[in-house]
């Protein structure tokens, strides 16, 4: 059996630790980004039990008229419509040092708790957190459906459907139309050709004007990408050049002034395109099972390969959703929309990349070459964890190797594969 350190806090206080952890952690990006779950007025629901159902009463036009005596009329007061936000189950293993989890140095704090090992805790189970983010607006179940198959950057952000994939298939279902009004074409919103241009501006205001009058009165957010918010703002100033200026908001959301009940809301993974949708306050929900004994996270000392890792196991149900997509309550424009590449971590193989330079200011034509592992260089090198990496640089007719990046000045040097994607730059000097 293998030597445990001997200030190792043990299994009990390491599940303990990991518990009182996992407690806010499991909250996903209600967690991780609950400021800008504040500000993007997204609801964050616990206690979902897999499945919660919101009811909305889709309301009828009414018929109602001057009184006359001798007349009976009748108005539908609407229909209910049922609305499930369905969370699924994720789950993910972490292994890491036993090392991390003593208390040589500063020892228990004054309730009794371990600091160190807590900060090592929180930082592997934030990994977690930091997935189930990801997946807010881009996140597709279908991903997945390849099983093993599937690219590990595939099943990272098919842990739940986010919200781009929710109102994929609402429009699929014919409940997001144009015949429902819940989804209203507008023109092209790009960057401005010049100072006068006003253009993006005047097309938000148009497609605004044409929202279902109940959603125009009510206090909306509008969520669009970051640069789609830019042209927005900057033909805002163009056509009134700085007269009236828009209200900023700490966080990053706008207001356009003559529209006080619109904030604008930039989204940095929202992706690329300008597709924008409106929407009332917290109509938008991220729900949580916290009552599942599913949820959990588990503590293991000890693997197949080393009896000194420590293992953890966390897993939660989670899911993303709209209450109400009807046009009282929201509208999306036609606007392109392409994922961002954007995920929680590097899930593909960790590359090598190397640049020719030159050290002087010479700006002819590089020459120079390098290889690796004996083969000459031409394109990003895939690498492993703690893989070595032989790398020689060879003098040309015209050049002579100087130096490396990293300041090593010898032509042949080699170098561990961290894990993470490595850069490093062989300059060259023009002979004469």
């Amino acid at each position: 059996m293998a030597t445990l350190p001997k200030d190792f806090i043990g299994k009990d206080a390491l599940q303990h630790v990991a518990e009182q952890v996992s407690k806010e952690i499991l909250m996903g990006p209600g967690y991780t980004d609950a400021e800008e779950m504040d500000r993007l007025g997204i609801d964050i629901v616990s206690g979902v039990q897999f499945k919660r159902t919101f009811h909305i009463l889709l309301r009828k036009g009414g018929t109602t008229r001057r009184k006359d005596v001798h007349t009976k009329i009748n108005s539908e007061a609407g229909f209910l419509k049922e609305r499930t936000l369905t969370v699924k189950l994720a789950w993910d293993h972490y292994t890491d040092s036993i090392d991390r989890y003593v208390e040589t140095v500063f020892g228990t704090d004054a309730q009794g708790q371990y600091p160190l090992s807590t900060a090592a805790t929180e930082a592997i189970l934030r990994n977690y957190a930091d997935n189930l983010t990801a997946c807010l607006w881009n996140g597709d179940i279908d991903l997945d459906k390849g099983g093993e198959n599937v690219p590990a950057r595939d099943q990272a952000m098919a842990l739940y459907d986010g919200f781009h994939t929710c109102i994929k298939h609402d429009i699929e279902d014919g409940i997001i139309s144009e015949a429902n009004g819940n989804l209203v074409p507008c023109e092209a919103i790009t960057a401005p050709v010049d100072n006068n241009d006003s253009t993006p501006y005047d097309n938000f205001l148009a497609w605004h004007m044409k929202w279902d009058a109940r959603l125009r009165k009510a206090n909306t957010r509008v969520y669009m990408s970051e640069l789609t918010a830019q042209y927005i703002a900057a033909g805002y100033a163009n056509k009134f050049h700085g007269n009236f200026k828009v209200d900023y908001e700490v966080g990053g959301n706008f207001k356009l002034p003559g529209l006080s009940r619109v904030t604008i809301c930039p989204v940095a993974d929202f992706g690329e395109g300008d597709r924008m949708y409106a929407t009332i306050d917290k109509n938008f929900v991220y729900g949580v099972d916290t009552e599942s004994n599913q949820t959990y996270v588990g503590v293991k000392v000890g693997t197949d390969d080393d009896m000194r890792d420590i293992q953890f196991q966390i897993q939660s149900i989670q899911g993303a959703g709209i209450k109400n997509p009807f046009k009282y309550a929201f509208c999306m424009s036609d606007g392109t929309l392409a994922p961002t590449e954007f995920l929680a971590g590097d899930y593909d193989n960790t590359n090598l990349v190397i640049t020719i330079a030159h050290s002087d200011e010479d700006t002819g034509k590089i020459d120079g070459t390098v290889n690796v592992n004996n083969v000459a260089y031409s394109k990003p090198v895939e690498t492993t964890v703690n893989q070595i990496l032989s790398i020689e640089a060879t003098d040309t007719t015209n050049y002579k190797f100087v130096n490396w990046s990293n300041g090593s000045t010898e032509k042949k040097i080699q170098i561990t594969a961290t894990g993470m994607s490595m850069g490093l730059t062989a300059f060259f000097k023009k002979n004469g």
